[in-house]
């Protein structure tokens, strides 16, 4: 993993600094960098523990892929379909990561902006996404990926999408990723007022939003 990659490192630069300025005087920079190592370590090794222990207290995690295709889609490209991928790609969706068990997974169906559209979405009967932090609710359907379709057309079938759990390893990378963009996103809201990606934050464009709270919207 990166964090014990890191620390190994951080590890390695004290003994060298130590050894080899034990023997000598130390400049107040040798001190300074000394410092900065130990604080380095401390904050990560805090950072471990915090992840370790939301870890334990949280469910399994699912990812959830698609791969929906349909004739009312305005545009056709990718031959009419629409796909997710573990990692976002150019053409394809990022895959959601939900708390488990996924015990259903169903289109649901609202009017769109314009009459001759529909809006659908893909929703997963979990308990919440990882996106949102740690699980608070019960189980329910969250919205994983909305698609825009015509008007009266056939919705998509639930086998478009494939479940997969996450690995005990995969789920600690999974965590400590979301944990970093957060973070980025933080950051970015409280010292230029928009999010990471560079729009502005739109109440409309919240993911995961429970079944109830997309109907309204």
């Amino acid at each position: 993993m990166v964090f014990k990659t890191s620390q190994i490192a951080i590890s390695l630069a004290l003994l060298v600094s130590g050894g080899i300025i034990s023997c000598q005087s130390k400049t107040p920079e040798q001190i300074a960098r000394v410092t900065e190592l130990e604080l380095i370590a401390a904050k990560e090794k805090a950072e471990a523990s915090v992840v370790k222990k939301f870890v334990d207290s949280t469910p399994d995690l699912y990812r959830v892929n698609w791969k929906v295709c349909s004739d009312g889609f305005l545009d056709q490209d990718n031959n009419g379909c629409k796909e997710s991928r573990d990692v976002r790609t150019k053409g394809f969706s990022e895959a959601v990561l939900v708390w488990g068990p996924v015990e259903e997974v169903k289109f649901f169906t609202k009017p769109n902006f314009s009459p001759n559209l529909q809006s659908v979405g893909l929703f997963a009967k979990s308990k919440g996404c990882l996106l949102l932090g740690k699980p608070d609710g019960g189980d329910q359907f969250y919205e994983i990926h909305q698609f825009t379709l015509k008007k009266g057309a056939t919705l998509p079938n639930p086998s478009s999408t494939k479940i997969d759990q996450l690995s005990p390893q995969d789920k600690v990378q999974a965590i400590r990723a979301a944990i970093d963009n957060a973070e980025n996103e933080i950051a970015s809201l409280n010292n230029f007022g928009v999010s990471s990606t560079g729009f502005m934050p739109n109440t409309a464009k919240q993911p995961c939003l429970t079944l109830e709270k997309w109907k309204k919207q």
